[in-house]
């Protein structure tokens, strides 16, 4: 009984994710019937599916920085400059598919790496650098595409085929863009879990200068978070290309950090640095992409959209204090009973 109690106690803003996740169905299914029927239910467990892949690849990056007490708000503009680069060699110089992927992931990489060494080792404030690069990047977009997209026609063949193809299961296809984003959530569940880094990380995350007495070389750790995230950008930026069927210099990422953001904090990592896990942030992706895919099936106005997300961040963060309340008091009890059973 003591180890299920604990569980929740340790889990509880992951279970409070899968119960709004529970509870916007049910809502749903009261107010269209038809939604949740078994013609329809498969379709829109699909629409969910493919929802997640852009936004959970990219939170995972996400999650390691705000773990770190960091925030990086160039990672749309990022996917847009890896997508283009790469759909400029599709276009105009008939590179395959995994040429473009491998030119994407480090192009991603190196954009990473200038926001990590402006943050890690000149020491500037991640949301003033990634704010500045995040313009920097959406501009340097604009002038290599000179404004024009690269249409689905100019991608190279079987660029779709990780959405139209994939797992089935029962009556729902669960595209390879799903399974490749869940096989990057369990890597990352493994390093964060098993690994020195994955220490390194919530050590320079909870506490900085403990973090460093210890031998943690601190800036590293920070410069190879920036660059991991940079990465995951160029994975999502052919991940935009598959699911979209086009590269377009303004569309391509726009609004990716916000989402990303939301999905994050909403997943219960702490905007105070050192906690987090992968399981709550692909929840957090889920609920998003739940009340996205649900708000079109309901009927409500796209409109109210960004009004639901702003609400449920504020319900996270409502829900990530009181959490930090209870903890504490629960470990100030701890102690003096402590104290009493010592005399």
């Amino acid at each position: 009984m003591k180890e299920a109690r604990r569980f929740v106690t340790q889990n509880v803003k992951e279970f409070v994710t899968l119960a709004f996740i529970l509870l916007i169905y049910l809502v749903a299914g009261v107010l269209r019937p038809e939604v949740l029927s078994g013609g329809r239910m498969a379709g829109v467990v699909n629409s969910v599916l493919l929802w997640t892949p852009l936004n959970l690849t990219m939170a995972l990056g996400m999650m390691m920085v705000v773990i770190m007490r960091g925030i990086d708000l160039s990672i749309g503009s990022n996917v847009a400059l890896s997508a283009m680069v790469a759909g400029i060699l599709f276009r105009d110089h008939g590179a395959s598919l995994w040429q473009g992927i491998v030119v994407a992931v480090a192009v991603g990489a190196a954009c990473g790496m200038i926001n990590g060494f402006l943050i890690a080792y000149l020491r500037i404030p991640p949301i003033i650098v990634t704010l500045g690069t995040m313009n920097a990047y959406r501009g340097l977009t604009f002038i290599i595409s000179q404004g024009k997209q690269v249409t689905g026609y100019e991608l190279p063949p079987g660029t779709t085929d990780f959405v139209a193809e994939g797992v089935r299961l029962g009556g729902v296809l669960i595209p390879w863009l799903v399974v490749i984003s869940l096989l990057l959530a369990l890597v990352f569940y493994l390093i964060l879990k098993y690994t020195h880094f994955g220490r390194e990380v919530y050590a320079v995350g909870s506490n900085r200068e403990a973090a460093y007495l210890r031998g943690i070389n601190c800036k590293k750790t920070e410069f190879l978070v920036f660059t991991i995230v940079g990465a995951l950008c160029g994975i999502t930026a052919m991940m935009s290309a598959s699911r979209f069927g086009y590269i377009n210099p303004s569309n391509t990422g726009k609004g990716l950090e916000f989402v990303v953001i939301s999905a994050t904090i909403i997943g219960g990592v702490s905007v105070n640095g050192g906690k987090g896990t992968v399981v709550g942030v692909l929840l957090g992706c889920l609920l998003l992409g739940t009340v996205n895919t649900m708000i079109a099936n309901v009927g409500i106005p796209g409109t109210v959209q960004l009004f639901t997300y702003g609400l449920i961040i504020v319900t996270a963060l409502l829900v990530d204090r009181i959490v930090l309340s209870l903890d504490s008091k629960r470990r100030m009890a701890q102690q003096v009973a402590g104290k009493e059973a010592l005399r």
